[in-house]
């Protein structure tokens, strides 16, 4: 899994994106801060655009008591508190709904409404979390999905941070509902993929979404239903099923494949540097003095760097390395600033062999293995599953 502590000091808007709970349901209501950039700005009111096309596109296919939730904050409320709280536990949706009212309760128009509800949910979520952990090792039925997509066109501006946001939003949108992670505050299991950030195109770029279930319908037609929600430029085109257990991309990455059609205004000073840096053995990056790790050797990163048909193609080494932004390091072989290098794209990502995928029963839970003989078997077994209301733990006789 790519490491947030790295991902802060050289990605710090993954971070920021990251440690907003529920960022897609509320960026809408949102103010930006005078202090922002006026590029920042313009990014954020274009995923504010996005967000709300997407909802606009059809109707959501999430559970109707969300739907009157996301109503309720909208404007007053009619509805019942009672009522709301009896649907929200039919459902099996009070973590989620808590992480709603913690991020949106600012922002509600009912705030009463919102406080009560927040007060008489707390206990309950808190319960259901302490059994969702006690029970997921058991959990056969949550599965991994890891969907591959294209960026282009009128998503070129959505850094990784945007991307995720808009996946959150359209799988919520579609009634796709994500598992919630074990932490202190629960958070949809939906991985950013390895960082592209904005301007950086891409044909081959990877998301792991953990779903409760495996959807009843065939990946070709999950990824139509995507596809119409989404905003122009990103579209799905593969989507498999893997184990629980199955590595994340970026422990699997070994290098990214990228090309820049680059502009005829461009080509000559391009070919000049390019030749230079490959007749080099060592290419000193200097960061600035604020990177504590000293100069990178750009040469033992990039590899294959070459003109093909007009284009500019190579390869990043990934790795420890995977986080560097690719229109600044591409600048600094260039000598050009990172802003003028427009239309770069991934093309690829060349991933090992998943080691955990040979290694299966290394990986697969040994309680749920017993759990599941002893259902098979019928009976015989010394295994004790209590499942009442005063959370009781599992008990292996």
């Amino acid at each position: 899994m790519i490491s947030y502590r790295f991902l802060q000091r050289f990605h710090p808007r993954f971070c920021t994106i990251h440690s907003a709970d529920h960022y897609a349901e509320n960026v809408s209501t949102r103010t930006p801060h005078p202090s922002i950039p006026a590029e920042a700005q313009a990014r954020q009111a274009s995923l504010k655009a996005a967000l709300r096309g997407m909802a606009e596109a059809g109707p959501s296919r999430e559970p109707a008591c969300l739907k009157d939730l996301r109503a309720m904050l909208a404007g007053p409320s009619s509805l019942d508190l009672d009522a709301m709280l009896e649907a929200i536990l039919a459902d099996d949706l009070t973590e989620e709904v808590a992480e709603i009212l913690r991020a949106s309760r600012r922002e509600a128009m009912d705030r009463a409404f919102v406080e009560a509800l927040a007060s008489r949910l707390a206990p309950l979520a808190a319960k259901a979390q302490q059994r969702r952990s006690a029970r997921w090792q058991l959990d056969t039925r949550r599965v991994r999905i890891r969907f591959s997509y294209a960026k282009e066109d009128g998503a070129l501006g959505f850094d990784d941070g945007d991307l995720h946001a808009i996946f959150l939003q359209v799988f919520r949108l579609e009634g796709l509902p994500l598992v919630l992670d074990l932490g202190k505050r629960p958070r949809p299991l939906l991985s950013v993929g390895l960082p592209l950030p904005a301007g950086v195109g891409s044909r081959a770029e990877s998301m792991d979404a953990v779903l409760k279930q495996e959807p009843r319908d065939q990946p070709m037609a999950l990824m139509a239903q995507l596809n119409n929600r989404l905003p122009e430029g990103l579209r799905l085109h593969q989507w498999d099923l893997l184990p629980d257990y199955a590595s994340e991309v970026g422990d699997l990455a070994l290098f990214s494949r990228w090309r820049w059609e680059v502009p005829p205004g461009q080509r000559i000073h391009a070919e000049a540097k390019v030749a230079a840096f490959l007749e080099l053995n060592v290419w000193p990056w200097d960061r600035g003095a604020s990177k504590a790790d000293g100069p990178l050797d750009l040469r033992a990163l990039v590899s294959g760097m070459c003109w093909e048909a007009g284009a500019l193609e190579f390869a990043t080494r990934m790795g420890a390395f995977y986080a560097l932004n690719p229109l600044k390091l591409l600048g600094a072989i260039l000598d050009l600033d990172p802003a003028r290098i427009a239309g770069l794209v991934r093309t690829g990502v060349d991933l090992k062999p998943d080691p955990k995928l040979d290694r299966a029963e290394r990986f697969v839970p040994k309680l749920k293995n017993m759990y599941e003989d002893a259902v098979l078997l019928g009976g015989g077994s010394n295994i004790i599953l209590v499942d009442e209301d005063d959370d009781e733990p599992i008990r292996l006789g």
